[in-house]
């Protein structure tokens, strides 16, 4: 569920055969090509803006019909047409997600060494695939990830997609991790029940090596670089195991249960075109960068990712300021506009900073060189012997400063007849990024859970959480742990309170926020 429902206006030109669309989307170049190929329009006679957007999470990087009959109705009647769901519509034509029937065993050998998983999934997809991204990723998702975490020889795995009298269901934040990361670690407790061991050491004993990448695992996902035993080490030294165990012994005495639950996980990021490319669906798994230095030295950057209040603007604002060497303040990025930006992929799999920002960092670091051949044109000295911090050329060696930005983008916009005629003087460059080496880009985890469960009613009070990202280079380190948080925290709605509910006939019971629990502050851990 997003804050803000899906919102839609459509204004066809009859003048010029234009279509322009203010879409709250994560993908505007997809949207572009879905609606010129449904309207059999060129794919340049079609705008799609997308501002600032009240979350998304997945669900708005798919194709809805209603969004579809908007643009349809605005190319009849030459005339804007306006969509937003209210809350209603938004829980019964929403994508639904996580609608799974696995069964899962897992072979351990005396000592508690994990041989083999073998995994059936079932996945409920409603009524039809979801176009363009099908509705058979996330099985596909659960199948790849179970086991993940875990050094073991052996596989065997199969998914199935069932058609239902429901509302369709598609990708949704993290596809088919949470599922997954549930069937291993629930199969993984069990070994440790059947064999006696600590839940901790039988993990402890399985969990891929920190020195074994790059590796490959018996689904064919290709690991680099992951840290499952430093997470689990960071982890026991945040969590008091010792002081929780005594409690849960002595709370027992009384009636109470308390369990303490930990979970290892992978995620998967950044897909290259084996996502969808390969498949033959026109999503783009690249993402590209303008950067541009104006006259009074600001620079702009125009992305093709987008801003779902998940913090991409700032992220690209710091990475352009870091490569040009300005300060943040100096940088204005614009997103979300197929006529202005470069084409890509847009926001989805967490690929906002890891593809859109490389991009943004190769075009930022290209357009410095560019500034600096010109500022040593001028200043009749190498390119190679100056440098740009806060604004300002300096010698590389001494940090003297030498000339302030703007008084190079007055000489160059105002003044270029003072220049040498053979100098390259555009000041904006435009680079583009790709996933090469690796189908994705992993990383990993761990959580652990200290809760309470009251066994006569079945309900679950949670009393302290602790999670472990392995997050590589932090570019914003409030927005990741923001970001891990809200993840925590929809993660525990999903397990305890989020719940689609069917009557026998397929009538969707949970539309309103009176009847579909998602959780709030009093829910949560302190």
């Amino acid at each position: 569920m997003t804050l803000e429902p899906r919102s839609i206006i459509a204004d066809y030109n009859r003048a010029d055969g234009t279509l322009t669309v203010h879409h709250s989307t994560q993908a505007p170049h997809m949207m572009q090509n879905v609606f010129a190929t449904q309207l059999r329009m060129a794919e340049g006679d079609v705008r799609v803006i997308c501002k600032d957007v009240g979350g998304s999470y997945g669900i708005k990087v798919h194709v809805y019909p209603d969004e579809m009959a908007v643009a349809c109705m605005s190319r009849i009647l030459g005339r804007p047409v306006k969509f937003i769901a209210d809350r209603f519509e938004a829980f019964g034509s929403d994508i639904h997600a996580r609608d799974h029937r696995i069964k899962g065993r897992l072979a351990v050998d005396a000592e508690g060494r994990f041989l083999a998983f073998d995994i059936d999934d079932l996945t409920g997809i409603g009524p039809y695939s979801v176009y363009p991204r099908t509705s058979a990723v996330e099985g596909n998702q659960v199948v790849n990830l179970c086991g993940g975490p875990y050094a073991f020889d052996n596989y065997r795995c199969t998914t199935t997609v069932v058609l239902q009298n429901k509302s369709p269901t598609c990708q949704y934040r993290a596809v088919g991790h949470p599922i997954a990361t549930a069937v291993t670690e629930g199969l993984v407790d069990l070994a440790a029940q059947a064999l006696g061991m600590d839940p901790v050491e039988i993990r402890r004993k399985n969990l891929i090596r920190d020195d074994a990448y790059p590796c490959t695992s018996p689904a064919g996902m290709k690991f680099e670089g992951l840290s499952h035993h430093a997470s689990l080490d960071k982890l026991l030294e945040m969590v008091p195991v010792d002081r929780i165990r005594a409690d849960q012994v002595e709370q027992r005495k009384r009636g109470v249960y308390r369990g303490l639950g930990i979970a290892s996980f992978i995620e998967l990021t950044n897909p290259s075109p084996f996502m969808y490319g390969i498949g033959g669906a026109k999503i783009s798994a690249q993402d590209g960068c303008t950067v541009r230095m104006d006259p009074d030295g600001s620079v702009v950057a125009l992305s093709g990712v987008t801003e779902q209040g998940q913090g991409t603007e700032a992220i690209l604002a710091q990475i352009v300021a870091h490569g040009v060497g300005l300060p943040v303040s100096k940088v204005k990025v614009v997103t979300g506009d197929t006529q202005t930006t470069p084409y890509g992929g847009g926001t989805w799999a967490c690929r906002g900073a890891g593809i859109g920002g490389e991009a943004a960092l190769q075009s930022a670091i290209a357009l410095k060189e560019q500034i600096l051949e010109v500022a040593g044109a001028m200043l009749q000295a190498q390119g190679s012997s100056l440098d740009i911090v806060m604004g300002e050329i300096v010698d590389r060696a001494t940090g003297q400063v030498r000339m302030p930005l703007s008084e190079l983008g007055r000489i160059v916009y105002y003044r270029g007849d003072t220049l040498p005629k053979e100098l390259s003087r555009e000041l904006v460059q435009t680079r583009h990024f790709i996933t090469k080496e690796y189908p994705f880009a992993f990383t990993n985890g761990i959580q652990a859970s200290w809760l309470e469960v009251d066994v006569e009613t079945g309900m679950v009070k949670l009393l302290e959480h602790w999670c472990v990202e392995d997050c590589g280079r932090v570019i914003n380190p409030m927005l990741v742990d923001e970001q891990v948080r809200g993840g925590i925290v929809q993660g525990i709605g999903g397990a305890l309170y989020e719940h689609c509910i069917y009557n026998e006939d397929g009538q969707l019971l949970t539309t309103t926020l009176a009847d579909y629990l998602v959780p709030m502050a009093a829910e949560m851990p302190d």
